[in-house]
């Protein structure tokens, strides 16, 4: 029988470790790509195209992190929030759904908003589709983006909602709030003041 060394074991079980690792599939797998050239201008007025390699849903549930801001997040921003659907809120005007259609934001645009971004969902053999908005553009057309070349489907598949996130400014306002200890300092030093007019008063009538 022949005698297999340490090291020649060690090697080859981190060889079948190593292979195994590889061909199981895992989170770590999941990105989010730039989105080829014939589906990046299916949005006008969008500066950028990119999607995800796993997430077909568009979870918005309050308890769970965004589905949007997962895997490095859609555009490498991972503190995305939710607005609201296309066609189906008020504000949030346009066709969401069907081959396609139009958006306009007009009237709920927020100017303090850093990002918006549309992102499309679809039905099975997709996932999500990311446009992120040029920063002067509140309405335009799109088509959809569920086209062969990419998900490899027959046909280019409808549209089932067009969701509209934002990326709100990370700091809060530049004015400056006084602390408590100086709005007391402010009230004693009016108080203060208050009381020595009332004694200059008084010493004039005398």
């Amino acid at each position: 029988m022949k005698s297999i060394s340490a090291a020649s074991l060690a090697l080859t079980t981190g060889t079948a470790i190593t292979l195994g690792l590889l061909s199981m599939p895992n989170a770590a797998q999941a990105a989010i790509l730039g989105c080829p050239s014939d589906i990046s201008d299916n949005v006008s007025g969008a500066m950028g195209c990119q999607y995800s390699t796993t997430a077909s849903q568009d979870s918005v549930s309050p308890n769970k992190p965004l589905t949007v801001n997962q895997d490095g997040g859609f555009f490498g921003i991972t503190n995305w929030s939710f607005s609201g659907k296309i066609g189906e809120v008020t504000g949030f005007n346009g066709d969401g759904s069907g081959q396609s259609g139009i958006w306009n934001l007009a009237s709920i645009l927020n100017p303090a908003w850093q990002n918006v971004m549309l992102v499309f969902k679809s039905g099975k053999n997709t996932t999500l589709v990311g446009y992120q908005l040029d920063k002067n553009v509140s309405s335009g057309t799109w088509n959809s983006p569920f086209e062969a070349s990419l998900f490899n489907v027959p046909n280019t598949k409808d549209v089932s909602h067009i969701s509209v996130y934002f990326q709100e400014p990370s700091g809060g306002s530049s004015a400056a709030v006084p602390e408590p200890t100086t709005m007391a300092g402010i009230a004693l030093a009016g108080a203060g003041m208050a009381a020595y007019r009332r004694r200059r008063t008084a010493n004039k009538a005398s």
